[in-house]
């Protein structure tokens, strides 16, 4: 939710829990903080962000493309680091 560095999060919870209590946290916290962000983006802010897509027609038609097709979209998204 907050813009900050993760290495210092994550080195200090490995630091205090150990490797594996550290990671545990990690990835709970992780994940804790990506569904509410997402639910944030998708509710909250939905007005404000369709109101800035008025002004731009290329994000318009990505926009629409997401509600569509979003899991494939999302699956490419993460598979194009492996797949340049």
């Amino acid at each position: 939710i907050l813009a900050i560095p993760a290495i210092p999060l994550t080195a200090s919870a490995g630091y205090l829990f150990g490797v594996s209590g550290g990671t545990t946290v990690v990835l709970l916290s992780a994940s804790i903080a990506a569904a509410v962000s997402f639910i944030i983006g998708r509710t909250l802010l939905r007005g404000y962000v369709e109101t800035m897509l008025e002004e731009y027609p290329k994000f318009q038609k990505i926009d629409g493309a997401i509600g569509r097709e979003g899991f494939k979209l999302m699956l490419l998204l993460r598979l194009s680091p492996i797949f340049p």
